[in-house]
């Protein structure tokens, strides 16, 4: 049970990635790794710790000039396992779903090889992190989207050999939506292995066709409104672009994205469909109900509208992610100041800490 007396299952953590990591890639692609990373350090500016926070500086680790690292500092449990259990501890924490970093993977370099090596070199990486814990750290898979059965082919991999719980993919993929009927051989491959489908940002990674962001000029603009506006595109191709229809057993989580605009956007997109079915030819029903029962979205304490949601989207929705240990998260408090909120009911705390994680995730809900 955890610290603050729920069982906690963390669907939204960072880290789990080895230090040099990257250095693991195939000699062949190495030079390409450096050309990567460089076009990542130009266009990471201005988050406030390099995207990192650090709670703990004994042990944190900075990059200096080495070459294949990015960002600032970070949080010993973000690369060391050994350090990341007392942090979930002390979080209050018993499970937590892993997700790897966001930096356009998918499409690195826009070239399908390397993509898929930088994927699977990865994959490879953080599973060797969460085996130190397996009953408490579990991972979703990034995969090469830029050539989709090359990215079906490593999901199963990553299901098969190390047993992960999902994948993450961008909320669009260069110049293609997730409807885009290319990426249903990904789509089928989850369907079939029972694993989750998570959409994770990405709209600001290198190589990123721009949706959204190309109208600011700030990384305060940028990263504002691309986790929200990227998860509204996202939820759009998942229900009206028919891709749930298609595939009913999959179950979809949108993280990081906030929670408040749900229920304006699903109220929207059914009065449009109403209205206009014939250019919804995927679907012959709201799509909000394609959505219920099967999506899921995740939230941080900060997130005032969470009861709102509740009452207007169902029970069976928000997820808890600590954001740990990026530079807006909580850390060390996120359970916590859930916790003492007086505005959420004891039912709504169960389905927000465990509930809707385990069915997410298909994880079990209580102590084992």
């Amino acid at each position: 049970m955890g610290r603050f007396g729920h069982y906690v299952i963390d669907a939204d953590g960072h880290g789990g990635e080895p230090l040099g990591w990257r250095r693991r890639i195939p000699n062949r692609f190495s030079s390409t790794m450096r050309a990567w990373v460089e076009a990542m350090r130009s266009k990471y500016q201005g988050l406030p710790g390099g995207g990192m926070r650090v709670a703990e500086p004994k042990g944190a680790a900075g990059f200096g000039d080495d070459l294949l690292e990015v960002g600032g500092a970070m949080q010993p449990g973000m690369y060391d396992p050994e350090k990341r259990i007392p942090d979930m501890d002390l979080e209050g924490i018993d499970v937590a779903v892993l997700f790897p970093p966001g930096s356009g993977e998918e499409w690195a370099m826009g070239d399908a090889q390397f993509a898929a090596a930088v994927c699977r070199t990865l994959n490879d990486a953080r599973a060797e992190y969460a085996s130190y814990a397996p009953e408490r750290l579990k991972l979703v898979a990034k995969l090469p989207m830029i050539e989709p059965k090359l990215a079906a082919e490593e999901l199963e991999r990553c299901v098969s050999e190390h047993r992960f719980v999902g994948m993450v993919t961008a909320t669009h993929i260069r110049e293609k939506n997730l409807d885009d009927p290319s990426f249903d051989v990904v789509w089928e491959t989850a369907n079939r292995l029972g694993v989750a489908v998570c959409t994770h940002g990405g709209g600001q990674a290198p190589g990123q066709v721009p949706f959204g962001i190309e109208r600011f000029d700030t990384r305060l603009g940028i990263h504002a409104i691309t986790h929200p506006l990227g998860a509204m595109q996202a939820v759009y191709n998942f229900t009206v672009g028919g891709i749930l229809a298609r595939f009913p057993r999959l179950r979809v989580g949108f993280m990081e994205a906030g929670v408040g605009w749900l229920p304006f956007w699903l109220e929207r997109l059914d009065e449009h469909w109403e209205r206009m079915p014939e250019q919804a030819p995927h679907i012959d029903r709201p799509p909000s109900e394609y959505f219920r029962g099967r999506c899921f979205l995740s939230a941080e304490p900060e997130d005032r509208t969470v009861p709102w949601v509740f009452g207007a989207s169902g029970d069976d929705v928000i997820c808890y992610a600590s954001d740990y240990c990026h530079f807006d998260c909580a850390f060390p408090d996120s359970v916590r100041l859930f916790e003492e909120r007086t505005d959420l009911t004891d039912a709504m705390k169960l389905r927000l800490f465990s509930a809707n994680a385990a069915a997410l995730y298909q994880l079990t809900p209580t102590p084992a």
